[in-house]
């Protein structure tokens, strides 16, 4: 029942580390829910820095920097781009481009009951249970629109690369229509969903050739300065200081995590 709108779901007993590793998240159209039952996260996302327990990463067009002053202990769910509203209605747009205490989501003592919980059970899948039950306990599938997730898997299925205009026309919609519910139910417009989808390729295509000119001709960029840029925008780094990172990171394509203390040795 979870499977249409979250694509993983992992534990974590120490996120950081011992050596409280800089871990950043890229952006990959994802929405990140993270029940945390230990310290406090610190997420520096541009100009902002939140701290929550646990929190909700909406829809992200910009890399965010994690960090803490402790041990950051907890289960986090991957949701499909339109899986949030299926959980909580109208929230989306909301919630896009910072971080939002799962307090100010959700009724405050369901989360403080899934967080004393967290930290009562002994293994991994006992954790995750917990999640996947209160996940199924707001589950409410009236809210999902089954022609974004039709644009949705088109853009993805492109690379980014599915004329808006003509997607539009395809689902028998305006483009103001489409970006419209496209907000609603992504918090983004499908413009900047397509341009992310784009880079996030473009990043995967590399590990596979041997030069960013040709991952960029893969992708779909019209020239590698084009991509270039998208990488400073988006990302905050270039490609080449970004490409060991992502070779040393195991849990990129569901976490989106890159370790940047680690990489830097």
């Amino acid at each position: 029942m979870l499977a249409p709108y979250v694509t993983a779901i992992w534990d974590y007993d120490d996120l950081m580390g011992a050596d409280n590793s800089a871990l950043t998240i890229l952006p990959d159209t994802a929405t990140y829910l993270c029940f945390l039952y230990a310290d406090l996260l610190t997420t520096a996302h541009k100009d902002r820095i939140y701290t929550t327990r646990s929190g909700l990463a909406g829809f992200q067009s910009f890399r965010s920097d994690l960090g803490s002053f402790g041990k950051v202990s907890g289960v986090s769910a991957r949701l499909t781009p339109w899986g949030l509203n299926v959980f909580c209605r109208g929230i989306v747009r909301d919630c896009a481009e910072r971080r939002v205490d799962c307090r100010d989501v959700f009724p405050k003592y369901s989360i403080e009951e899934i967080e004393d919980n967290l930290s009562l059970k002994r293994s991994a899948s006992e954790r995750v249970q917990c999640v996947e039950h209160f996940l199924l306990s707001i589950l409410n599938r009236d809210n999902e629109d089954l022609l974004i997730q039709t644009a949705c898997k088109e853009l993805d299925k492109s690379n980014g690369n599915y004329p808006v205009s003509k997607l539009a026309r395809t689902l028998g919609l305006t483009e103001r229509t489409l970006e419209r519910r496209f907000q609603i139910h992504v918090g983004a417009t499908p413009k900047k969903y397509a341009r992310i989808v784009r880079l996030r390729n473009a990043l995967f295509q590399r590990r596979m050739l041997s030069n960013w000119a040709d991952a960029a001709c893969a992708a779909g960029y019209y020239d590698q300065s084009h991509m270039i840029r998208d990488f400073h925008e988006l990302y905050g780094m270039s490609p080449e200081s970004i490409h060991p990172r992502l070779e040393a990171s195991k849990t990129i394509q569901f976490s989106g995590l890159l370790n940047l203390h680690r990489a830097g040795r």
